[in-house]
């Protein structure tokens, strides 16, 4: 008799895992399509016009998910920043982790964080996000807190750079920082600009200043000055 119950839970055991993995897949499929549909509407109509009922539709999802797996608005779109930067980081630490990758230059990370601002909407959501924070007190934590996480990787990666010999007195880290901002004005402004030409030229006479060393002597002519 103790050998069949063992038998019957031997049996049962396989069988109650395999109903918790389905019910973890389908919780995941469940919140993945709920952040997909926010991040697509946040890109297209703007954070002020991303609604629960919008977000459930465009989901095909009932309203009853929705607040199951994210019980208030805000909830759901603090998990969609959160999100926007997930995916932002994962794309960059993926590029940077092969050893022969062009983005282990500072000049591949440069070109690397322009195609991640103007292909795709990630950077248009994250934007949508900050300018949202700047007047919403329940977001503003959350946003302050992942942007910071953010800039602090984008200082890593470009730390990383500097150890493959960045020709600057200028912190690698400082420059990538600064041409974050740089590029997050440029998608700013490309909301009411739409042309990419000026941008594109504009943003190859950063690279010209930070990678020829023109930034490096006018410091020093500044200094030179102050000196005097």
């Amino acid at each position: 008799m103790l050998k069949k119950s063992q038998s019957n839970q031997a049996t049962i055991a396989p069988v109650r895992e395999a109903i918790h993995q389905t019910q973890e897949q389908r919780t995941g499929a469940m919140r993945a399509r709920l952040l997909e549909a926010t991040l697509e509407l946040i890109a297209e109509q703007g954070w002020a016009q991303t609604s629960t009922l919008k977000i459930c539709q465009r989901a095909e999802v009932s309203r009853g998910a929705q607040t199951h797996h994210f019980p208030t608005k805000d909830s759901l779109l603090i998990a969609a920043v959160k999100e926007i930067v997930a995916r932002y980081q994962q794309e960059l630490e993926s590029a940077t982790e092969q050893p022969a990758s062009r983005e282990r230059s500072l000049e591949g990370l440069f070109d690397f964080l322009w195609d991640a601002c103007f292909e795709g909407n990630l950077l248009n959501c994250w934007m949508e996000v900050m300018v949202a924070a700047r007047t919403d007190d329940a977001l503003r934590p959350a946003v302050r807190e992942t942007d910071s996480n953010a800039i602090e990787s984008m200082r890593t990666l470009g730390a990383r750079c500097e150890a493959h010999g960045v020709p600057t007195k200028f912190s690698a880290a400082d420059l990538t920082e600064l041409t974050v901002y740089l590029l997050r004005g440029m998608v700013v402004h490309r909301g009411v600009h739409v042309a990419m030409g000026d941008k594109q030229r504009l943003f190859k006479i950063w690279k010209t200043l930070v990678l020829q060393r023109d930034l490096i002597s006018l410091a020093d002519r500044s200094s030179s000055r102050r000196l005097q």
